[in-house]
């Protein structure tokens, strides 16, 4: 059995650890667009990349820190995916996609900082609802991305 200095040096390398696992998360995260991102989460290893904004997106939330989402269509899969960023650093943002004949389940993120995403649903032939929000200000955009 360990005693209680062993145990000690085991929390302590585990957070180092893990402390290196979030950062270089982060990090790889921070400088990729909001189209690289919605590739890299796709769960097919044969995505096409997310390159083009569909129907309209970006769009705006107004107010302070006010801030953007992004809604992407992927037609090979029928995925959509939408990542929202805010203006400023540190705020509550959240993204949510549904599909708007309320059919398979539902995709939200929230957190506290600068981005809630990238969130992904498949929905080939189907239109989407989003809603995302910065800080105290939202946006909603029903039957948007109708895919082919």
């Amino acid at each position: 059995m360990f005693g209680r200095g062993r145990w000690a040096a085991v929390a302590a390398a585990t957070t180092v650890i893990a402390s290196g696992l979030v950062l270089t998360s982060s990090t790889a995260a921070q400088g990729a667009s909001p189209a690289e991102q919605c590739t890299a989460a796709h769960p097919m290893n044969d995505a096409p990349d997310y390159t083009q904004d569909a129907d309209g997106w970006p769009k705006t939330i107004p107010g302070d820190p006010g801030g953007s989402v992004y809604v992407f269509y992927e037609p090979v899969h029928g995925y959509n995916c939408a990542i929202v960023v805010s203006n400023g650093d540190s705020t509550y943002v959240d993204i949510g996609l549904r599909r708007s004949d309320g059919a398979g389940e539902p995709g939200w993120m929230d957190t506290t900082g600068a981005s809630a995403g990238p969130v992904l649903i498949p929905a080939m032939e189907a239109c989407i609802d989003v809603t995302a929000a910065v800080g105290e200000r939202s946006i909603t955009s029903r039957n948007t991305n109708c895919g082919s």
